[in-house]
């Protein structure tokens, strides 16, 4: 019935959980899934809804966290180091390809960017000379099997059709080809927009701007496998997070009380320029600290717990 979609992740049956805010000023109603509790905007918002998620300023974010994203790219060079000696690297979601740029500059693999807005691409490709493509997962301007390694970082949530993207991810990977998703744990990063609707009878803003599925470790799992993939890891993190969301952290709630304010620019120039945006960067923190603290944070990334925030899912085509 067009009233009463499957889930998009596992395919079950689902019913109206509450009404929920994409952004503010745009409120709609939310399903979830009575199998795998995955939930999910219905109808799925336009693709002008989505685009209202990200105003000019969501882009000069990206100069502000530069070294975070290229150390981050530096720490998963070794990784894949590990794993293999050499390989192509896509990241999906790129934004300005800083971290592809980490993994090109200290490893000998060769790194890709694909980034769904055409002007972060152009920004990307002026500051750190890496090779972006602008266009959405689904229709990827790559040939088959062009990758060994797809890194997917908080972009499938955004998706308007999550089980599209994850076949052209499959259809990009070689045999054997790995992919690492990180994606928001969908009924805890949802937990707020149920409690409070029942509890003020109103949809109220939350943190998760833009996301249009909130899937579940099951759900994942589900839609993964459905896509060709076999899970090889499935583990939760940001554990004070998941508190906040479930409302167990002192005062978590009470941000939540007041309308949220429409997007500003944030001190961003609508049509941001390299050089405006190079002028956001920092300094360069110390990359031995940052090693050490990134190890640290991984040593809580746990497979038995879905108490997180966010999950880190580590996939290889079958």
């Amino acid at each position: 019935m067009a009233d009463a979609p499957p889930c998009p992740a596992c395919g079950g049956p689902t019913a109206f959980v509450c009404r929920a805010i994409l952004y503010p000023g745009a409120e709609r109603d939310a399903r979830e899934c009575a199998a795998c509790a995955s939930a999910f905007y219905w109808p799925v918002p336009s693709f002008e809804d989505i685009a209202r998620c990200y105003p000019p300023a969501y882009y000069g974010g990206f100069f502000r966290q530069y070294w975070k994203d290229y150390y981050k790219g530096r720490a998963l060079a070794a990784r894949l180091s590990r794993w293999r000696p050499d390989g192509d690297f896509l990241d999906v979601g790129c934004a300005l390809g800083t971290l592809a740029a980490g993994v090109r500059d200290h490893s000998r693999w060769r790194a890709r960017g694909l980034e769904f807005s055409a002007r972060a691409a152009q920004l990307g490709q002026g500051l750190n000379g890496m090779e972006i493509s602008a266009a959405p997962l689904s229709s990827a301007p790559f040939e088959n099997e062009s990758f060994d390694f797809i890194h997917i970082n908080n972009v499938l949530e955004h998706e308007s059709d999550p089980g599209a993207a994850l076949a052209a991810a499959a259809r990009l990977l070689r045999p054997g080809g790995r992919l690492e998703l990180t994606v928001p744990n969908g009924p805890v990063d949802f937990a707020p927009n149920k409690t409070l609707f029942r509890r003020w009878g109103r949809a109220v803003p939350t943190r998760h701007g833009g996301h249009l599925y909130f899937f579940s470790r099951r759900g994942l799992r589900a839609l993964l496998a459905a896509r060709g993939f076999r899970v090889l890891s499935a583990r939760s993190f940001h554990f004070k997070l998941g508190a906040k969301a479930r409302g167990l952290w002192p005062g978590a709630y009470k941000r939540f009380a007041k309308p949220a304010p429409p997007p500003g620019d944030a001190g961003v120039p609508p049509e941001l320029t390299l050089e405006q945006g190079r002028a956001l960067i920092p300094p360069a923190p110390s990359w031995p600290l940052y090693a050490a603290s990134h190890a640290w944070r991984r040593a809580w990334r746990l497979s038995w717990s879905d108490f997180g925030y966010d999950f880190e899912i580590a996939a290889e085509r079958r």
